[in-house]
């Protein structure tokens, strides 16, 4: 797939003042910073042939939702459920590796040896980059060995002089094996739009600068190289690429696009639930907040002091879900403290509790239906249905479950199965499908537990589990994790063993989501050297004389200079000891003087040569100068 996007280039300037030159040599990249962007997409797929291919785009995996469960995520989850996340066109991760020197490329081991030519470039061996791989449907940042060669062009434009003698040139890419390829903008006069942002009519667009030491434009110091790509057809970016798990070759023909960002973690933070229960004990109402990662999924942080957000915000894969407003679970007002949330009476967290009574609720309401069928359900049958479920997930004893019927709920002394079967039938007029009433059913359940437990425990008659231990409703401030119960025997009989209150950490599972990918990049590179002339009083240029190379032995450059006493065609080859030939790496007209020309270990066809003694042969109007040096991978 093609999540990597990079360009080298080689740039004829031409100004109608200044003789044409070549900017062509090795360069060695000593900044970057990358950044990409990445948004949910529709999964509406249509190839270039405008018919839809909906159907065949990632079916198994693509989603917007964040998958959860507990007390692990995927198949072996006793609970799980989606946390709706993203709509289309969401950003869903900014990812951003600024490594703006020489020394921090250094220490992540990063760095790239190019080596441009008129119109095209080559990436050589040992070069690294930092670029995004995903597998299983998780996404990584990887540092990944590069090499490539491709073509490049500026597309004709004139290029924009700038203060310090520089010159900037739009450019393109034609072709490539690894990276994005787009068309090259007029930097001059910005016809394609001003920002060449997304929108305009060039959306994917990069740059070339070339900085001078001198006002002439004839000693190069270096290269300054930028790009926005949006991944698009137009592009080639965001393709799908042979080697992709999802690959069809049709599929790729018709420019189907095929982006996907993978996630095992999501966004949390530290910092809103310890904020919550602060404000929480103003109204005298206690949150436990743990000692350790109080993470709330969907987490943002708060503002830093230069105003940007971010304090506390992290991604994880585990959780809790925190809902003092009860939106998240349902039957909630969408207001803090105003006691009708589903997880108010453990503390506002997903507890055991929470998650039993879901499971319940569930079995009960579609035992109740099925009980029921061809014909609707009582109200009663469904409250009832639900108590008996609840209550057996809750691991009530029978008397318990008596008293927990009969309990009264309000001061008219209204008991717990009559107000349910009241509260039901008031939903089921208003219109909710079942679905929407076993939500509300979990808070005005847990609610009723609460509330009889308080009362009966303050009379010294609590109800009781089966194993006749009072019935936890409060969490106390501890976790429940896979220590606590028997995970094979749970799945094997449905029943959950040992797992009385406390709250729970949820686990994102790994989703693939549709993704389109934007990269924005800019970089700076040192010229290494390559055919340049040597300003160095101390050479004598009265002679056609060679001055050996350097360094020698080498590995992946060296350097071949030499001096030459007249105007004239020069012409270096290399050769094998055998007498093959391996690459001629110059040959064109110089003036009188001295010349460094750099050779990168390469053939003709641009591999690698194999470590070895190699020959070079200059040769000037007629005249041939010869030596040796060492290659050593």
């Amino acid at each position: 797939m093609k999540k990597l996007l990079f360009v080298f280039l080689s740039i004829i300037i031409n100004f109608s003042y200044l003789s044409a030159q070549s900017i062509d040599g090795n360069f060695e990249l000593d900044s970057l910073v990358v950044e990409y962007t990445i948004v949910s997409r529709d999964m509406v797929q249509t190839g270039n042939d405008g018919a839809d291919y909906t159907t065949t785009y990632d079916d198994s995996a693509g989603t917007y939702e964040v998958l959860i469960g507990w007390p692990v995520a995927g198949e072996t989850s006793l609970f799980d459920f989606a946390l709706p996340y993203w709509s289309v066109g969401d950003t869903m991760v900014v990812t951003e590796v600024p490594l703006g020197s020489a020394a921090a490329l250094s220490a992540f081991g990063l760095g790239l040896n190019t080596d441009f030519s008129d119109g095209a470039y080559t990436i050589n061996q040992g070069s690294v980059y930092p670029t995004t791989n995903t597998v299983d449907c998780v996404t990584d940042q990887v540092f990944l060995p590069i090499q490539d060669a491709g073509t490049w062009t500026n597309g004709g434009y004139d290029p924009a002089l700038l203060p310090g003698n520089k010159v900037r040139w739009g450019w393109g890419i034609i072709t490539s094996g690894v990276f994005a390829t787009f068309e090259a903008p007029d930097m001059v006069n910005h016809v394609l739009g001003t920002d060449y942002g997304a929108g305009t009519q060039m959306e994917s667009w990069g740059y070339i600068q070339a900085n001078y030491t001198d006002d002439t434009y004839s000693a190069i110091d270096g290269l300054n190289i930028g790009w926005e790509a949006h991944d698009s057809e137009s592009a080639n970016l965001g393709i799908v690429s042979d080697g992709d798990p999802f690959f069809v070759q049709a599929e790729a023909d018709l420019g189907l696009l095929n982006g996907m960002l993978g996630r095992s973690s999501v966004p949390v933070d530290s910092v809103t639930i310890p904020a919550i229960a602060n404000l929480a004990s103003t109204m005298g109402i206690t949150i436990n907040v743990p000692d350790v990662n109080p993470y709330m999924v969907g987490g943002e942080g708060v503002e830093t002091p230069d105003g940007t957000p971010g304090f506390g915000a992290l991604d994880t894969n585990i959780f809790y879900v925190f809902d003092p407003v009860g939106d998240l679970l349902g039957g909630g007002d969408g207001e803090m403290f105003s006691g009708d949330e589903a997880l108010m009476f453990t503390g506002y967290y997903a507890t055991w509790n929470t998650l039993i009574t879901m499971n319940g609720i569930a079995d009960g309401v579609e035992e109740a239906a099925m009980d029921a069928f061809p014909n609707a359900p009582t109200m009663a049958a469904v409250v009832d249905s639900v108590i008996e479920w609840t209550t057996y997930y809750w691991e009530f004893d029978d008397a318990s479950v008596a008293t927990l019927k009969a309990a009264p709920v309000d001061a008219q002394g209204t008991s717990f199965r009559d107000a349910a079967i009241a509260q039901v039938t008031a939903w089921a007029t208003a219109g909710l499908s079942f679905e929407q009433i076993g939500g509300a059913l979990l808070p005005f359940i847990q609610g009723a537990v609460t509330n009889v437990q308080a009362a009966l425990t303050a009379a010294g008659t609590p109800l009781l589990y089966y194993d006749d231990t009072p019935i936890i409703v409060d969490d106390s401030g501890h976790d429940l994790s896979m220590i606590d119960f028997d995970l094979a025997e749970a799945m094997e009989y449905g029943v959950l063993w040992n797992n009385k209150g406390g709250r729970v950490k949820a686990q994102s599972y790994a989703n693939c989501f549709p993704a389109k990918w934007t990269q924005r990049v800019n970089s700076h590179w040192t010229y290494m050297g390559a055919l340049s002339a040597i300003d160095d009083n101390s050479i004598t240029v009265d002679r056609f004389e060679l001055k050996g190379n350097y360094p020698n032995p080498f590995n992946p450059t060296t350097k071949i200079r030499f001096t030459n006493d007249r105007n004239s065609n020069v012409k270096v080859t290399v050769y094998a000891l055998t007498g093959e030939k391996v690459a001629t790496i110059m040959n064109k007209p110089v003036n009188a003087g001295a010349y460094d020309v750099s050779w990168n270990g390469r053939n003709t066809n641009g591999k690698i040569v194999p470590t070895g003694m190699y020959l070079y042969d200059i040769e000037s109007d007629g005249r041939r100068l010869q030596g040796k040096m060492l290659f050593l991978k």
